[in-house]
C-alpha cells in the first residue's frame, strides 16, 4: 500500500507566530500583547485568503497556551445553522416581562447564531490560569443587523471572553463594535516573503522553478499563500520543473468548476440539487452570501448567455446581495437567488 501524497498548504502550513510568511509588523504586535497578557476586543480586516484566520488562529493558542483547548473556539457567521440549532433558538425565547414600551408582553427571540454558537461559550468560565477566553468570529460582516445583539454580548462578557472578529469589509461592521476593537490591517504577502517562502518550499521538494516563475505565480494568486503552494503542487505533479508555460496551464484547470455547475443546475430549473449543492459550498469552502453571488457573477460573465439573459441574471443577484449585506438570513437570500434563476429559466 502505498503512502498518501502530503497536501502542501496543510503540510508547510505555519505552527506559530514566528513561521508566517511576512506581516513582520502585526506580528511584532501581536507577540508584544502576549507579553503583556492583556488586549481589547480586536477586529482583524482584509481581503479573502490572506491568512487572517491562521493570524488569529496562532495567536490565541501561543496567547493561551496549554490552556488554548478549553477556552478557544472558532466560528464562521456564515455557517448556516441545522434546523435542530434553530429548534434550538427558538426554544429559548422568552416573553417580555415589561410593562410599557414597544417590547411590553412580546416574545423576545435572540439572534440564532448568537443563541446558539456564541452565547454559550463566552457566559462559561474561564478554565486554568489564563485571564480571558478567545473567541474567533470568521466572516462577521454577514450578520448585519444581528451585530447590535453581538455588541451587548461583548460587553455583558468582556471581560470573562475576549473577541477576535474577522472581516473582508470593514463597511460591513458597525461602528459602535468598530470603536470597542484595536484594529488590525492585514495586507497582502509583500512579494519579497512570498519568493523566499515559494523557494524554500520548492528546495524541500525537490523542484526546480525556471525564471519568472515566481513572479507569474505571485501576480496569479495574488499573494495569497495557500493557493499558491496549492497550484506549485499541482504543476510539479508531472514533472520536477516548471516554467511559465505548465504554469499557466495548471492554472486553468486549478480554477473551481464548482460554481459553474451550481449556475448551471439552477439555469436547468434543478432547485433542490442546486440548493443542495449551494449548501456544501458554503460548509466547505466557508464561503459569505456575498462571496458567493461574486463567484456566480463570474461565471456568468463567461457562458455564451444573451445580454438580455446576463442583465436579469445580474439584476436578480444584485438584489439578494444587497438583501445579504443589509443583515436578512444569508441561507434565505442564496435560496431565494436560485429559486429565481430557476423561475427566470423556464421562459429562456
Amino acid at each position: 500500500m502505498t503512502d498518501e501524497i502530503p497536501i502542501w498548504r496543510i503540510k508547510y502550513l505555519p505552527k506559530t507566530l514566528d513561521e508566517v510568511c511576512g506581516r513582520q509588523t502585526i506580528i511584532k504586535d501581536l507577540k508584544d500583547i502576549i507579553k503583556n497578557r492583556n488586549f481589547p476586543h480586536l477586529l482583524f480586516v482584509g481581503s479573502e485568503g490572506i491568512g487572517k484566520t491562521t493570524i488569529a488562529r496562532l495567536f490565541s493558542k501561543e496567547f493561551l497556551g496549554k490552556y488554548a483547548d478549553a477556552n478557544y473556539k472558532l466560528v464562521y457567521a456564515n455557517e448556516p445553522l441545522t434546523e435542530e440549532e434553530r429548534d434550538l433558538a427558538r426554544s429559548e425565547a422568552y416573553v417580555s416581562t415589561s410593562k410599557i414600551g414597544s417590547i411590553a408582553g412580546k416574545r423576545i427571540t435572540t439572534p440564532a447564531f448568537i443563541q446558539v454558537k456564541v452565547k454559550p461559550f463566552v457566559q462559561l468560565k474561564v478554565l486554568g490560569d489564563v485571564p480571558f477566553k478567545i473567541l474567533i468570529v470568521k466572516n462577521f460582516e454577514v450578520l448585519g443587523t444581528n451585530q447590535q445583539g453581538f455588541r451587548r454580548l461583548m460587553e455583558k462578557y468582556g471581560s470573562n471572553c475576549r473577541m477576535i472578529l474577522i472581516t473582508t469589509k470593514i463597511s460591513g461592521v458597525i461602528e459602535p463594535i468598530i470603536s470597542r476593537c484595536q484594529i488590525f490591517l492585514i495586507s497582502q504577502v509583500d512579494f519579497t516573503s512570498f519568493k523566499e517562502l515559494v523557494i524554500n518550499i520548492s528546495k524541500k521538494e525537490s523542484v526546480q522553478l525556471e525564471d519568472g516563475v515566481i513572479e507569474i505565480l505571485y501576480k496569479l494568486c495574488e499573494g495569497q499563500i495557500s493557493n499558491a503552494i496549492d497550484l506549485l503542487q499541482l504543476c510539479s505533479i508531472n514533472g520536477k520543473t516548471v516554467d511559465i508555460e505548465i504554469l499557466y496551464e495548471n492554472f486553468q484547470k486549478f480554477q473551481n468548476s464548482t460554481i459553474r455547475s451550481l449556475l448551471l443546475l439552477a439555469l436547468r430549473g434543478d432547485f433542490p440539487k442546486a440548493r443542495e449543492l449551494a449548501r456544501n459550498i458554503i460548509s466547505n469552502y466557508k464561503y459569505n452570501a456575498h462571496d458567493l453571488f461574486n463567484l456566480i457573477l463570474d461565471e456568468i460573465m463567461k457562458l455564451p448567455l444573451s445580454k438580455f439573459t446576463k442583465s436579469n441574471l445580474i439584476n436578480l443577484i444584485a438584489d439578494a446581495d444587497f438583501r445579504a449585506l443589509d443583515g436578512i438570513d444569508q441561507d434565505i437570500q442564496i435560496n431565494a437567488l436560485l429559486s429565481k434563476i430557476c423561475l427566470f429559466s423556464e421562459n429562456l
